[in-house]
């Protein structure tokens, strides 16, 4: 059972008797929760798997990374390995996963917050590899490959980035030529440049990898397209032609890494994930799509899968960090000589950062299940099929990356969450003290992920790069202006609606900025690098405005949606708060865009201690109704005794028994 969470005394407030014996702040909490408040916040941020398949996935991942088994020579990624199969005979087969939306989020949700590096490999495996087969097979039934991945037999890995060159994926060098004899593929890395990385386990694994490279057929370069790749065989052999360097280490996501390449590997022409294209008995390619970058944007289309239940990996890693940080400081005594004895969380700084990572958590799982609806309804797939249809709009161009040509808000979402993530889990940390870095409270490895991912899955400033070009030179943007609404000047910044209205005013005075420097630069004939380089920064500030807009309207029409009273009276300061402090950290744009005076950007640390001071009576509902599930990831930072938690934790046991001395102050 989650500990409670003890609420803050308004700093203005600290007397004597603002602390008890523990040194926590009275709080209202021994009331009862209402089951229906709890429910109803869990419906309008939570995913929809069925309860018994969640537990399963939970005792799965109990306890957290499976011990490695006796077998002399098996290292930290055969165990990551092990961990994945044994994950996977808790759930259904590939395609049921990979075609089921809550479910694949539920499954991120819960490997992400308890081990990110078994996520990692849990999304290369079920989302990039055995979702490109899945998707992109052509014809009635999926490439043979597809058997070796099911149940983990042989762990599925993804290859698009190339070490050579920035922004490989526009430009991918390893060729896949077509022999018309053997009607078969001649898989070749051509120099260092084209030599794929990615999270291939080391050696003495069964692998498959999805490996996306350049088709050329009879001298002509027919696309880009994935092949399914058998790396090594079940025993782990390397298959001839292979070569897979020593691991490369990275600490921010602990997996193997490594440079692959590939010297004339024979590839079956049924291995070929052809999706819609074919070629004739003369090796003449048809493509339906008709243009390369169609053809590119389709075969990287598998990424939509990836963003739309990201989000709700990092929303879940926000709600631990948040959560177990709020009750952390709710019972950590400070000795600071203005209120000695007082939790930290009186003081205002503190509860602007750590009742604003509940807030900023909160609002990440709006934006989660925003993420998980827009995949849902524009990729339903056919009838019993992992099918997806593409998104991206035709015509759509890619100038810095291809992924927000392939679906913009979608994009959006990846970057936005794993930056506000990755943000959040380090404030998390650092207001936690020491506590906050160590591996044993789990910040560090959920800051580590995230901020990995910021160029993992589609490069974040790359994403934003491009959507806001696209903003500001797209004839038919594939989002309508934002409506007229009410306009922020005419909001009270402690309402809710006003963060949203202020993030459109934003993000149509950047854009129209940005429209007139592009038609002036183009007016004196500059093209291409010339004319945009000195606006780079724009366009980029014009994509994460953009993105902070979504995220606001995704959180407002969750406050709007409420019906249970006290989900009522916590979500509108709840976003009030969210909405001030973001407005903070923008503040400078906001005032050199025009949007905010001075004088307004002066008031928002009031207004914020006034939403903290309405939040507290709220607290121990959102931190019950946010806590990630039991067992999932316990941490000693979320105990009522800390000090204790940790000990006990860490203890030397003796007989596999707790020291006694040590075995108090747990909460389970």
């Amino acid at each position: 059972m989650n500990p409670p969470v003890t609420a803050p005394t308004p700093a203005h407030a600290t007397t004597p008797e603002a602390s008890d014996a523990s040194g926590a702040a009275e709080a209202p909490e021994a009331r009862e929760i209402p089951e229906a408040a709890l429910a109803e916040l869990t419906r309008l941020t939570g995913t929809a798997c069925p309860p018994d398949l969640r537990e399963r996935i939970v005792t799965a991942l109990a306890g957290g990374p499976a011990p490695l088994p006796a077998e002399a020579g098996l290292s930290d990624d055969h165990a990551v390995h092990l961990r994945l199969r044994r994950l996977a005979e808790s759930l259904p087969g590939l395609q049921e996963v990979f075609s089921d939306t809550e479910l694949l989020a539920e499954v991120g949700a819960c490997v992400g917050a308890a081990d990110p590096s078994l996520y990692m490999a849990a999304l290369s495996h079920y989302i990039l590899c055995a979702g490109s087969v899945l998707t992109l097979s052509g014809g009635d039934r999926p490439a043979p490959a597809l058997a070796r991945l099911e149940g983990a037999r042989a762990r599925g890995v993804f290859m698009v980035t190339e070490i050579g060159d920035a922004s490989s994926h526009l430009a991918i060098r390893t060729t896949a030529t077509f022999d018309p004899e053997r009607r078969e593929f001649v898989l070749h890395t051509p120099d260092a440049r084209a030599a794929k990385f990615s999270a291939v386990a080391v050696l003495g694994l069964p692998q498959t990898a999805v490996v996306c490279a350049r088709v050329l057929t009879g001298g002509r370069d027919a696309g880009v397209f994935s092949f399914a790749v058998e790396l090594s065989d079940d025993d782990g052999v390397l298959v001839p032609g292979v070569h897979i360097s020593a691991p490369l280490s990275a600490h921010a996501l602990p997996l193997a890494y490594a440079v692959v390449r590939f010297d004339q590997v024979r590839v079956p022409y049924a291995d070929w994930l052809r999706d819609s294209a074919d070629l004739d008995a003369d090796g003449i390619p048809h493509d339906p799509l008709g243009t390369p970058d169609a053809r590119l944007r389709r075969t990287l289309s598998v990424g939509q899968a990836l963003w739309a239940t990201l989000p709700t990996a990092m929303a879940a890693m926000a709600r631990g960090a948040a959560v177990t940080t709020l009750r952390h400081s709710a019972h950590r005594r400070s000795h600071g000589r203005l209120a000695p004895g007082a939790p930290v969380l009186t003081y205002r700084t503190q509860q602007h950062a750590v009742l604003g990572a509940v807030a900023e958590a909160f609002a990440l799982s709006c934006t989660a299940a925003t993420a998980r609806d827009t995949w849902r309804a524009a990729h339903r797939p056919p009838e019993g099929t992992g099918a997806l249809p593409a998104r991206a709009r035709a015509g759509a161009r890619m100038t810095f990356a291809p992924w927000s040509a392939v679906d913009r808000p979608l994009a959006a979402y990846k970057a936005f969450t794993v930056r506000e993530t990755a943000r959040l889990a380090a404030s998390c940390q650092h207001r936690s003290g020491l506590a906050g870095f160590l591996d044993v409270n789990r910040l560090q490895s959920w800051q580590g992920f995230a901020h990995a991912f910021d160029s993992a899955g589609g490069d974040s400033t790359l994403i934003m790069l491009d959507t806001g070009r696209a903003l500001a030179t797209d004839d038919a943007p594939a989002d309508p202006e934002p409506g007229p609404g009410t306009p922020h000047h005419a909001l009270s910044p402690a309402d809710p609606a006003w963060w949203p209205a202020v993030t459109r005013a934003l993000q149509r005075r950047l854009t129209a900025d940005l429209r007139g420097a592009l038609r002036a630069r183009t007016e004196q004939g500059l093209e291409g690098l010339e004319l945009w380089n000195p606006l780079l920064g724009r366009a980029q500030r014009l994509g994460e405005v953009y993105a902070h807009r979504l995220a606001a309207e995704n959180l407002t029409a969750v406050v709007d949606a409420a019906e249970e009273p006290e989900v009522k009276q916590a979500l509108p300061p709840l976003a009030a708060l969210y909405g001030l402090l973001q407005a903070e950290r923008l503040s400078g744009v906001l005032q050199s865009a025009g949007v905010l005076d001075a004088s307004t950007v002066t008031a928002l640390p009031a207004l914020t201690d006034d939403r903290c001071d309405e939040l507290t009576p709220h607290l121990p509902l959102l931190a019950r109704a946010m806590a990630l599930p039991d067992r999932l990831a316990p941490a000693p930072l979320g105990a009522d005794a800390y000090a204790a938690a940790l000990v006990e934790e860490t203890a030397v046991r003796t007989n596999g028994t707790p020291d006694p001395a040590t075995d108090r102050g747990r909460t389970t």
